[in-house]
């Protein structure tokens, strides 16, 4: 383990103030910022995006933010390479406080990724032919079943695509998405850095209302206005138009809601995405949570004293 290089995850839903924690965090601890935001890893993207301002952002240096490009698509496997990258340039005694709210970045960079098996567009076809057959679903899922029971009784006869992507590895490695995981898991290497998790959390109701409030705060920003450019720019298909807040906003460009709507969707829209991620981060007992109103200088103090142990 790289002990010289500290690394702290700053988690939570979105709209805690998890960036304002890590912020503060990294000027008093002389460290840098790394993103671990799927939608904030775009470039052009900004109001909807939630991103720290130019101002902000050089307080201290920020690292993986607005740098995928269009048409291109950010992916859990080349945000884990970008991050080992970024570590390895950082200075020694650098901590890097790695802070967003995309719990699927935070798994791939500290548990890494399944090796991704490319499955040819044929086996694809045929598999899909076959699903789309009378019957088709129980045959296949009887053929998964033969070969790697235990992933099958974890599939539901309705669940087409993860039937599908069975049969595909099935059919393309010759072994069941069991075997896959368990080889992977024996070969794991731990997580090199040493490692500290946070969190702010809220009580639902008050994070409903900071949500409510920076819903508002976006579209006085300018929200349909990015949009609008974004999408005078050819790019109404690129990943990030895709998410919370864009996706509403071309509806409401396109004649698909009013304004009040719009407002309303968006809110709601990220409630539930809040809700997703706190069940997410939830299932990792090792992240510390603090009060997001009181806790400031309480989960300061743990950083604190994190960082002082790696150089005694």
């Amino acid at each position: 383990m790289n002990k010289k290089k500290p690394v702290i995850f700053v988690v939570g839903s979105t709209a805690t103030g998890k960036s304002e924690w890590a912020l503060k965090l990294a000027q008093e601890f002389k460290g840098v910022i790394i993103n671990c935001d799927s939608v904030q890893c775009y470039s052009k993207v900004q109001i909807g995006a939630a991103k720290p301002s130019l101002e902000e952002t050089q307080l201290v240096p920020h690292y993986l933010l607005g740098y995928v490009e269009p048409p291109e698509e950010s992916t859990a496997g080349m945000y884990a390479r970008d991050f080992t990258e970024t570590m390895n340039s950082l200075p020694e005694g650098t901590p890097a406080f790695v802070v967003g709210g995309t719990g699927f970045y935070f798994m791939a960079i500290e548990k890494g990724m399944y090796p991704v098996t490319e499955v040819s567009e044929e086996v694809k076809a045929q598999v899909l032919k076959e699903i789309a057959e009378p019957g088709g679903p129980e045959k296949l899922h009887a053929e998964l079943a033969k070969i790697d029971p235990e992933y099958a009784a974890k599939v539901n006869l309705a669940d087409h695509y993860r039937i599908g992507r069975g049969i595909e590895l099935i059919r393309t490695q010759g072994k069941g998405v069991t075997q896959i995981q368990k080889e992977f898991a024996e070969n794991q290497e731990p997580f090199p850095f040493p490692l500290l998790k946070i969190g702010p959390d809220w009580e639902r109701e008050v994070l409903r209302e900071r949500i409510a409030l920076r819903t508002h705060k976006m579209l006085k920003d300018g929200l349909i206005d990015e949009v609008e450019s974004l999408l005078d720019q050819g790019l109404a298909e690129w990943a990030p138009m895709s998410s919370v807040g864009y996706k509403e906003t071309i509806d409401f460009i396109q004649g698909r809601l009013n304004e009040d709507k719009l407002l309303e969707q968006i809110t709601t829209n990220t409630r539930q995405l809040a809700k997703r991620q706190k069940t997410w981060f939830q299932r990792d007992k090792e992240i510390q949570w603090f009060d997001g109103a009181r806790g400031y200088n309480e989960a300061r103090g743990v950083v604190e004293k994190f960082l002082k142990s790696l150089t005694d």
